[in-house]
């Protein structure tokens, strides 16, 4: 058989063999690519997948600043909900037209005037840095876009945390297209084609510790079984690279990531591009001149977290007069109020503790304490110089006709026990009237003598002896 024979039967025979080994052998199950819309990315996926791995080497990962744990604390009782209201999503615009509302809700937007931004909204158009808005109108946000180049924009614009990361809750971010004039085919991902948004490193970015954030849209769920990822996002910081496979912010410590790079790539689950012209960027870490932002500190103070959640805080004037001011009370010790009571013995006063006396009774009594207490005066010098009274040191015979001693008058334990009452309810204080009274003449001493009949003829009226 001549040769051009022999190779015409061997392909021939090659040809039935191989259409044999089709008909009976299974075909292996076939590559599963991510963004399939036919269902094939739930089908085991080959082992070929890529891993997710952590930062390591140069690049260490570590928990956020101590300010920072503060504020997500108390932000995260807020589940903000972010709406398009105009002009809707696919519109056309007309050259010149720049308006641009949102609303936001359940977010506390500040900003304080020495501390910072607060948390806020970001907007951000195709790969231009973010715009940040602290100010809205009954929940609703004007906004004045900048000047567009004609063709197709995608924006993106999300709850942001004080120093600039996304809020990943249901509703806190959306995403939308706009074109200027007309719409302009492959210049932007198609409406359901995933795309990347680098949240940070940005202009909030500012020393070390370094911000890592993202958002990925239309990226399909994952990592619901072992083995089926989808999508990866490899990071570059300063040329050190790790792959992850969920969106959530890292907080890096790099060396020399002070006026460093970051890169961000989207790939498949096999590690390919996915449409790199979008998803593919660069941007660089410069720390701002300046001090360091608040949020960076370790902690905040209670007035300092105030303010960077915009909760309305006491004038420190108004609380010191606050806490100074004494409680009013209608008692006075000078010398026109003791008059005023003279004349006007049925007024009623208030006393510190908001009880009413009558200031007559209270007058009357500080004058018996005063009169009781010169006596007193008087009977102690008396037993200093017993001279003063000029009596003879015989006493007089006592008789049966002789008075018995006098018993102590009554109204006088029932004046001293009021007193004492009056004391306890601190209607006027003692040493006050003291001091406000003038000292009023003591009485000459008059002694008398419980003695009777005989016996009291032979004593004079002023006490000396007949």
């Amino acid at each position: 058989m001549a040769a051009s024979g022999r190779t015409y039967h061997l392909h021939h025979w090659l040809q039935t063999l191989l259409a044999l080994w089709i008909m009976v052998v299974p075909a292996a199950t076939a590559q599963a690519w991510p963004w399939g819309a036919d269902g094939s990315g739930d089908r085991e996926r080959s082992a070929e997948i890529i891993s997710v791995a952590s930062p390591s080497g140069r690049l260490q990962e570590v928990s956020p600043p101590g300010a920072v744990q503060q504020l997500q604390t108390a932000l995260s009782s807020h589940s903000p909900q972010l709406k398009l209201i105009s002009p809707s999503d696919g519109s056309v615009l007309k050259n010149g037209e720049r308006q641009l509302t949102l609303r936001i809700e359940d977010w506390p937007l500040a900003e304080d005037p020495q501390l910072g931004l607060g948390a806020h909204v970001a907007l951000q158009i195709d790969d231009d840095p973010p715009l940040r808005f602290s100010h809205a109108d009954n929940d609703r946000l004007q906004i004045t876009l900048p000047d567009l180049s004609p063709g197709s924009h995608r924006f993106s614009a999300y709850a942001a945390m004080p120093w600039g990361e996304a809020v990943k809750s249901q509703g806190a971010s959306l995403q939308w297209r706009l074109n200027l004039l007309q719409q302009l085919s492959g210049t932007q991902p198609d409406q359901n084609d995933p795309w990347l948004a680098v949240v940070s490193p940005s202009d909030l970015s500012s020393g070390d510790p370094l911000l890592i954030d993202w958002l990925i849209w239309n990226a399909p769920l994952q990592n619901l079984r072992e083995g089926d990822g989808r999508w990866r996002l490899r990071i570059s910081v300063n040329g050190d690279s790790f792959l992850v496979d969920r969106q959530e912010a890292l907080w890096l410590k790099a060396a020399g990531n002070r006026n460093g790079s970051v890169q961000m790539e989207l790939l498949d689950g096999l590690g390919d591009p996915i449409t790199p012209v979008f998803n593919n960027q660069l941007r660089t870490t410069a720390a701002l001149a300046g001090a360091r932002a608040i949020w960076m500190q370790s902690s905040l103070s209670d007035e300092q977290m105030a303010r960077l959640l915009g909760e309305v805080i006491p004038e420190p004037e108004q609380a010191a007069e606050r806490e100074a001011a004494p409680p009013q009370t209608a008692l006075t010790t000078d010398s026109e109020t003791e008059a005023f009571i003279q004349d006007n013995p049925s007024t009623e006063t208030l006393t510190a503790e908001g009880q009413t006396v009558d200031e007559q009774t209270v007058f009357g009594q500080a004058m018996e304490e005063q009169t009781r207490a010169s006596d007193a005066d008087g009977a102690a010098d008396l037993m200093v110089d017993p001279s003063r009274l000029q009596i003879d040191s015989s006493p007089p015979a006592i008789t049966a006709d002789d008075e018995l001693p006098v018993a102590p008058d009554q109204s006088a334990a029932d004046s001293e026990e009021s007193l004492e009452t009056s004391k306890a309810e601190k209607a006027v204080p003692e040493e006050e009237i003291r001091k406000t009274e003038p000292a009023a003449e003591p009485e000459k001493l008059r002694i008398t003598s419980s003695l009777g009949g005989s016996a009291r003829e032979l004593l004079n009226e002023d006490g000396t002896q007949r």
